[in-house]
């Protein structure tokens, strides 16, 4: 078995998202002197509100603007709970900037990184936006370390669209035979990567018990095992 380059997924794989948007949305409150306290919300309530019409709202990403959307989440949140703010119109604006430039990388990411970039080529496929998927990784200061980063706005698919794999291949030279893709997503990552005969390293950063259908070749539940793994005989670069 002989990889060339190893591809990974950038968010909960590379950077900790759910880390970032979670600094950013309570970020964004304290920049516009919107107290959680005053009103006597918890976090953890404002944050299950702001989620659910996120959700909602991001599936229409196509038809508005992110900006947009951020605004939308937080003008709906803060009518449910009863807060009223003067600085609606600049939440959106607020939000991505502190987004963008938010630097939280999962356990160990710089120095798997260091390692492997010593033997073999680095690339990133990451379904977002290019305006707030490079931001992050010059933030964190990983992004010298990638060849190629594939984002999924900027080439109009989204994993787990085979088209996304095959184009980053392309700019890589390579077949499939001749990478590894890792990623923490199986309805992403996972389904994505067996459609182009991609072998499949699944980080379960959550420790989530898999149905026997699901089968990467390999699984990780920390970073540093991705290590342990390129090491071992049965794969030779």
């Amino acid at each position: 078995m002989h990889y060339e380059a190893i591809i990974f997924d950038l968010d909960n794989t590379l950077l900790n998202f759910d880390l970032c948007e979670r600094l950013a949305i309570l970020g964004t409150l304290e920049a516009c002197a919107i107290s959680l306290d005053l009103h006597g919300i918890t976090e953890t309530i404002f944050l299950q509100v702001y989620e659910t019409y996120s959700s909602e709202y991001w599936r229409q990403r196509d038809v508005f603007t992110p900006s947009e959307l951020i605004k939308m989440s937080y003008e709906s949140t803060l009518a449910e709970l009863n807060i009223k703010t003067e600085k609606i119109s600049h939440l959106g604006e607020i939000f991505w900037e502190i987004f963008n430039h938010s630097s939280i990388l999962e356990p160990d990411v710089y120095e798997v990184l260091t390692v492997l970039s010593r033997s073999y080529r680095l690339a990133v496929i990451s379904n977002g936006l290019v305006l707030t998927q490079l931001p992050r990784m010059q933030a964190t200061g990983i992004d010298h370390f990638f060849e190629e980063v594939v984002v999924s706005k900027a080439i109009g698919f989204a994993k787990p669209s085979p088209e996304i794999f095959h184009h980053a291949l392309s700019k890589l030279g390579l077949t499939p035979a001749q990478v590894l893709y890792v990623g923490d997503s199986l309805n992403h990552d996972y389904a994505g990567a067996i459609q182009v005969n991609i072998d499949f390293c699944y980080y379960n950063r959550k420790n989530q018990v898999l149905s026997q259908e699901v089968q990467p070749k390999f699984m990780i539940n920390k970073l540093l095992k991705l290590l342990e793994l390129v090491r071992s005989p049965f794969i030779v670069n």
